[in-house]
């Protein structure tokens, strides 16, 4: 039997990532039920994705009461997510929450409190995890081949969400709604992706945070540095001003170096330097690229998460992953706003 899906939202993200990828997956999920309280949004998605028989909803509260539906995916502004993903769980549904999980660490608490009591999945859609780019990146860091890894960054950049989102994606310039700028917008993922990189806890950040273009009241750029538990240390710039798309990420270790670039002929490059005894290490040994998997980010994070919840296993972008994150995005704005090294509390 399909699992059986309910899409909360029927803007860009759900038009681009989470019905496309549900739709091309049909021999595991059927889609009953699209919502948004702007009902025209909801019909043109269902016309385009010919998805004839599927109920159309104003109110996301009916929908995730149905005994119809198994998973819900919630794609719907930053501040929404904790009352729609609580309501799901209390009705005993899977969820797949678009990221930022949210805006506070106390909702992002509430969120996975609520997924436990209740024995459901709840999983962060932090795409970057899963875009066949890092996922072969991670597989360098983890063979040890570079050895001891001391530093890792990571850049993330596009032009701004009024090109990407619609309606001019006025909900993102409203820091109530949204939690800021740039920084917890995309910074949430390159934030994310350098954690799962480096496999171990940030414990203080030092950010600079500015708005130094677009005519809003948020951030649109943000550089971060972190301290890592070991000692060793990282840091992440994201921008709303980087025309054209860019990810860029470099991990540096006792052995060796590696780079990656989404886009690029050779999107992952290692470099293993030459550390025989009385070699310079300043001289190569070796060139790798490494071998990229099939799928994009989208498609890869959609199917895994069904899959979870057809195995009854719980994603590795928890709802725990997504509440550490939100603990650095709200540490690095305290740090802009205090000008000194915070805590990730």
């Amino acid at each position: 039997m399909a699992v059986r899906a309910g899409v909360i939202g029927c803007g860009k993200i759900a038009e681009r990532a989470s019905l496309p990828n549900l739709v091309n997956y049909k021999e595991k999920v059927q889609i009953k039920a699209l919502c948004d309280i702007e009902e025209p949004k909801a019909k043109n998605l269902k016309e385009k994705f010919d998805l004839s028989g599927v109920d159309i909803l104003r109110d996301w509260k009916k929908l995730v009461t149905r005994r119809d539906i198994d998973v819900v995916f919630v794609d719907t502004p930053n501040y929404l997510h904790e009352e729609m993903v609580i309501g799901a769980a209390e009705n005993k549904k899977h969820i797949l929450v678009e990221k930022p999980i949210t805006i506070t660490v106390k909702a992002a608490d509430n969120m996975v409190k609520s997924a436990r009591k209740n024995g459901v999945h709840l999983m962060v859609e932090q795409t970057q995890r899963f875009d066949p780019v890092h996922q072969a990146a991670k597989k360098v860091l983890e063979s040890g081949i570079l050895g001891n890894i001391h530093n890792i960054r990571g850049r993330i950049g596009h032009a701004g969400p009024e090109y990407w989102s619609e309606g001019k994606a006025h909900w993102f310039y409203d820091k109530k709604k949204s939690g800021g700028g740039a920084m917890i917008d995309i910074g949430v993922h390159i934030t994310d992706l350098i954690r799962w990189f480096a496999g171990k806890k940030i414990t203080e950040v030092f950010a600079t945070i500015r708005n130094i273009e677009k005519p809003v009241k948020v951030d649109d750029n943000a550089t971060v540095l972190f301290k890592f538990e070991d000692g060793s240390k990282g840091e992440i710039e994201c921008s709303w001003t980087t025309r054209p798309y860019e990810v860029l990420t470099f991990a540096y270790g006792s052995k060796g170096k590696m780079m990656t670039a989404i886009g690029t002929e050779k999107p992952v490059r290692v470099i293993i330097a030459d550390t025989n005894k009385g070699k310079d290490p300043n001289n190569p040994l070796e060139e790798m690229y490494p071998e990229i998997g099939p799928g994009n980010g989208w498609e890869n994070a959609v199917h895994y998460f069904i899959d979870c919840v057809i195995n009854d296993e719980k994603p590795f972008v928890s709802g725990e992953e997504g509440r550490e994150t939100t603990r650095i995005i709200n540490a690095a704005y305290e740090s802009n706003d205090s000008g000194k090294w915070v805590k990730v509390k």
